[in-house]
């Protein structure tokens, strides 16, 4: 993948404020459970905040191995990005610095960004692939999307 789709793949989730993605976990039966999620997408990579006591907290802790995906529709069809990776729990200036970047609202669901309920994971990517919306064909950019 070139500079220009990696542009392009950025300005589709910028277009957005805290766009929608569809997270995947396991459960403790092994069976995977989707739900939607806030994605926060900073320079520094891809974050989601929950609460410690929600069951999609609870399922990355006892297993990190998650997969979510985004949709791009536009009018011309609907493209996505899809990453595959672990989650990893994100504390100190990381958090902090990820919240504030990201506008997440904190205050909407917690009492502030030191809450102890307040959990932020960096879903640090294996496999990254990305249709333009339009087209048919997806293409592997995980190299793209490595963490240094």
């Amino acid at each position: 993948m070139n500079s220009t789709t990696l542009n392009e793949i950025r300005l589709l989730l910028a277009t957005r404020e805290l766009p929608v993605a569809f997270l995947a976990t396991v459960d403790e039966t092994g069976n995977p459970r989707v739900r939607p999620f806030s994605l926060m997408a900073t320079p520094a990579g891809f974050y989601l905040a929950t609460s410690r006591k929600t069951r999609k907290a609870v399922e990355i802790m006892r297993n990190n191995s998650v997969e979510w995906v985004t949709l791009f529709p536009t009018e011309s069809g609907t493209g996505y990005l899809r990453l595959s990776g672990a989650a990893v729990e994100v504390a100190g200036e990381e958090k902090m610095h990820t919240l504030q970047e990201s506008q997440y609202p904190v205050h909407t669901y917690w009492t502030g960004l030191n809450d102890p309920d307040l959990v932020v994971f960096r879903i640090d990517p294996t496999h990254v692939e990305f249709i333009r919306p339009g087209e048919n064909d997806a293409a592997d950019v995980t190299d793209n999307f490595k963490v240094n």
